[in-house]
């Protein structure tokens, strides 16, 4: 039996996406100094310091050197890297690379250079660097740009499940072109350059492990059948003739709580001060076309099951929970639709215009930051799901979700919203759970703004 080519699959038209990405760094590195300049030029019609062209080539010299590390740290073009982790290294090379030169600054020339520009490109860097990334790849992903053609061998059983876990996290950049059992000879794909396989490991590997030896990839990666295990932050550990997998339980450590309750106070005060207005305005709105509160509350589980009353702006009839039956056997599709998500696509308790709209951007949600304030919720975490809701999903998952706090976004938001079902929605909260970091929080943030402003899933 031959490797079976796999179709449907269009190929990348162009090898140089890391050149894409570099060059796009370049400006983008040019734009921050530009801003860091400019602030500094405000700034000395107050305080005049010199800016002296010496000074600011040096600079510029040292922040061009930027890509060259970030080549170092493989994100040129960076496949196989999950958007979690290309967030955490572009963030993480870029800071250091700013504290490098710094310290060159006050060690090697005493200062010449601005400390105040040096700091401000920083900063604007490491805001912009990582956006630019994302807009990269979005744009190399919809040209046709991206990804590197990969073989999958392995479990028969399996094959499929990898095979569409590849094509769905497509940001991943292995494009899956052909699939066969290990000992196949190798198929055509390879003869054409194809330099990673995927080997899908059955429950023996003693037989398996002899056999990748023989394969004619220059990379293979081993995916053991061990479905639910943290994988985001997993190394591999040399136990003499053992291979040993650490996983570091990230919820568990002190200082981890501590970040992720920091940076939801200091983000749920900018951000509730920042919503009040519109709060107010749509708040407003509701009562002024349907009778009832402003606010709609309703008890809900938080973190160690102790519950909390959770805020919305009330976006449908205020009668509404009584009737959740009827809403059901009046909507279209709405049987299907309750059964696999819980959520109605064409719901008749929703306030025409101002409710719809409310819930096409979450607008209904923004109370929710009194929640995080008073520490009840989290800007990222599980959705607070109705007893209704919570009685669908299993023992275990639920215990889950239970150990962090409920957030106001979270993967479900992010990963289709109101279109995902009950057991997408289990899956994507263990998965954060097990894999809780501060750079997943900050990806899902960065997310769900690109999420709601789109629309899609809400209703």
């Amino acid at each position: 039996m031959t490797g079976q080519p796999i179709a449907g699959l269009r190929l990348p038209r162009l090898p140089a996406a890391g050149l894409f990405i570099a060059a796009g760094d370049l400006l983008v590195l040019l734009a921050a100094l530009f801003l860091a300049v400019a602030l500094r030029t405000w700034i000395n019609r107050w305080l005049p310091i010199g800016i002296h062209s010496e000074m600011l080539s040096g600079v510029s010299i040292a922040v061009l050197l930027l890509p060259l590390a970030y080549a170092a740290a493989k994100l040129y073009p960076g496949y196989g890297l999950m958007p979690v982790e290309r967030l955490r290294k572009r963030v993480t090379v870029t800071a250091m690379c700013y504290a490098a030169i710094i310290v060159f600054d006050r060690v090697a020339q005493d200062g010449q250079w601005s400390r105040g520009i040096l700091l401000a490109a920083a900063v604007f860097s490491l805001l912009l660097v990582p956006v630019w990334d994302g807009i990269a790849l979005r744009l190399l992903r919809r040209w046709g740009w991206w990804g590197e053609p990969v073989v999958v061998l392995g479990a028969a059983d399996r094959r499929p499940a990898v095979i569409a876990a590849l094509r769905k996290n497509a940001e991943l950049g292995w494009l899956p072109v052909a699939e066969g059992e290990i000992a196949d000879r190798p198929p055509a794909a390879a003869a054409r350059g194809v330099s990673l396989a995927i080997v899908v490991m059955p429950d023996d590997v003693t037989a398996v492990t002899a056999a990748t030896d023989d394969l004619p990839y220059r990379r293979v990666v081993l995916v053991p059948n061990m479905q639910g295990v943290p994988n985001l932050w997993v190394s591999a550990r040399d136990l003499g003739t053992y291979l040993g997998l650490e996983m570091r339980r990230n919820l568990l450590v002190r200082s981890n709580r501590i970040a992720k309750r920091s940076l939801d106070l200091l983000l749920g005060v900018v951000l509730l001060a920042l919503a009040a207005p519109v709060i107010a305005g749509f708040g407003l709105a509701t009562v002024a076309v349907s009778r009832g509160p402003m606010f709609f509350t309703q008890t809900r589980l938080g973190l160690d099951g102790r519950p909390f009353r959770m805020w919305k702006l009330r976006s449908m009839v205020a009668t509404a929970e009584r009737m959740l039956d009827a809403a059901v056997a009046a909507s279209r599709g709405g049987q299907d639709d309750w059964d696999r998500a819980m959520k109605l696509r064409d719901d008749p308790r929703v306030i025409p215009g101002v409710g719809h709209f409310m819930r096409r951007f979450s607008i209904d949600e923004l109370p929710q930051l009194w929640n995080v304030l008073r520490g009840e919720m989290s800007l990222v975490g599980p959705r607070p799901l109705p007893d209704y809701h919570l009685a669908r999903l299993d023992g275990a998952a639920g215990r889950m979700r239970q150990r962090v706090r409920p957030g106001i976004t979270g993967l479900w938001q992010i990963s289709g919203r109101g279109d995902a079902s009950v057991a997408e929605l289990q899956h994507l909260d263990t998965y954060y759970v097990r894999n809780w970091s501060i750079w997943l929080d900050l990806h899902i943030l960065a997310r769900t703004v690109l999420v709601v402003l789109n629309g899609r899933g809400a209703y």
